[in-house]
């Protein structure tokens, strides 16, 4: 039972970057992996921190490239690692983040801005994305052809 509600609502890709971090805490790689990435995570913090004394919000895009289609890259993990590069440093210093779309690419597929909101700061980060909604209509359009 335990291990059928325990998988269930994961994806392939959920679970197959689970197995990578449960590898790297199990084989005696703590020390050379997890604890150096503890330190370079509390530098990206530090630099998080020096940020927000100079702006309210952080804004760019959310990938380097427009949406793929449901199931394009399954196959290809290295690509799907890739598109998260910009995301990384939000999840590792724990800050609030959110995509909210804001265009389409030239092969009509949406594109993501991503707006970071610093510590304990959720309210101003969410107002920001619904003041930029008011401004425009991306968030109403689909891509053709869908």
């Amino acid at each position: 039972m335990y291990e059928k509600s325990r998988a269930q609502g994961f994806g392939a890709e959920v679970k197959r970057r689970i197995m990578i971090g449960t590898y790297v805490l199990s084989h005696g790689y703590y020390d050379a992996y997890y604890l150096q990435a503890q330190k370079i995570r509390r530098l990206i913090a530090q630099d998080f921190t020096e940020a927000y004394t100079q702006c309210d919000v952080i804004m760019g895009p959310t990938s380097p490239s427009t949406a793929f289609k449901l199931g394009e890259k399954g196959d290809d993990p290295v690509q799907m690692y890739l598109s998260d590069i910009y995301t990384i440093a939000v999840n590792l210093a724990g800050l609030p983040g959110m995509s909210i779309p804001c265009g389409f690419g030239a092969n009509d597929m949406p594109v993501g801005l991503q707006i970071i909101g610093n510590y304990f700061d959720e309210a101003r980060m969410l107002n920001v994305a619904h003041q930029y909604q008011l401004a425009t209509d991306w968030h109403n359009r689909a891509p053709h052809g869908l």
